[in-house]
């Protein structure tokens, strides 16, 4: 009698190892504004990481903040794994998130993680400008050396950047513009730099794809996927003019109204390791544990002096500014 109760107990326990082994991976849904294939490489490896499924749609840093504050404080998503400075600023202050003291961002630099652990930033990207190697060529045109350089009328119509409406990647040029040469003459600078603007994008990394195939000449644009595309055989150029370039974060936050805390923190987790920082540097990005960047190597570009918190602050007041000057479609 012992040993058969022995062996029911054993084919018990086994049958519910079996089950919870077969059993649907966990879900998690998120907000994320990378490129929808530098979303897909993040995807792939949490759930390799945790097993837990990521489900996400693309959209860029200015409409998931648009969707965040339509739905606030009931949001429709466990968490976001890729926004701007504006919105994860903003997400602390009006308590929409919950702090998470992960053992796996001990030691990173203060401008990687909220010092209250209410914000982790998984990367930091950038903007560069790019040409068209081939396109510059057959004009007799060298690339710009300066910001400055892209007021110069020969450019008309043959530049493309974002919108700061719809992108994050728009936002950082723009206040790296206020920034840099003050926000009176920042104005001025991008209202004579709108001139020679043939559109603007709904995403930041648009430009980086219009330029490789010849449509334009120069773009202004993110940095995330240009090594990839001269990999892949664009006929691309970049560089960092003099003067430098802006950067913002690429921030991850747990919904304070999630139902699934535990996966989430999994989540964050991951995205503190050493390994997701070599993947995300793969892709181009500056990560939070030291590792060489795809596009840069070993050395840091020039960065314009910033303040990433007024920038946040200042967005509301400097879109209603850009809706007053500029064009405000995109596409």
């Amino acid at each position: 009698m012992k040993g058969k109760f022995i062996f029911t107990v054993a084919a018990a326990i086994f049958s519910l190892v079996f089950f919870v082994s077969q059993s649907p991976a966990q879900e998690i849904r998120a907000y994320m504004g990378l490129s929808p294939e530098n979303n897909a490489k993040v995807v792939s490896f949490i759930k390799e990481k945790t097993g837990i499924q990521i489900l996400q749609t693309f959209q860029s840093f200015g409409e998931i903040e648009a969707k965040v504050k339509s739905e606030a404080p009931n949001f429709n998503a466990d968490m976001i794994t890729g926004c701007g400075s504006p919105l994860a600023f903003m997400a602390k202050k009006n308590q929409w998130v919950v702090p998470y003291d992960s053992p796996a961002w001990k030691g990173v630099a203060p401008e990687f993680i909220d010092q209250d652990k209410y914000w982790f930033n998984i990367s930091n990207f950038s903007f560069v400008l790019v040409g068209n190697k081939n396109k510059l060529q057959e004009k007799g045109y060298a690339m710009p050396k300066s910001w400055k350089e892209l007021l110069d009328p020969k450019w008309k119509d043959q530049i493309v950047m974002s919108s700061p409406l719809s992108s994050g990647t728009a936002n950082m040029i723009r206040f790296a513009f206020l920034a840099l040469y003050g926000e009176e003459e920042g104005w001025k600078f991008l209202q004579a730099l709108d001139k020679n603007i043939h559109h603007y994008t709904r995403s930041g990394n648009a430009p980086t794809d219009l330029v490789g195939r010849g449509e334009f000449l120069l773009g202004i644009t993110s940095d995330e996927n240009v090594k990839k595309r001269i990999d892949e055989g664009y006929p691309l150029i970049w560089s960092v003019p003099q003067e430098g370039i802006g950067y913002d974060g690429t921030f991850a936050l747990i919904f304070k109204t999630t139902k699934k805390m535990a996966e989430c923190k999994k989540v964050i987790d991951v995205m503190g390791t050493p390994e997701f920082s070599r993947m995300m540097a793969e892709i181009g990005y500056v990560t939070p544990r030291p590792a060489e960047n795809k596009l840069y190597g070993k050395v840091t570009p020039k960065y314009i002096k910033l303040d990433l918190g007024y920038a946040a602050e200042m967005r509301p007041k400097w879109n209603d500014i850009w809706k007053e000057k500029f064009r405000t479609e995109f596409k």
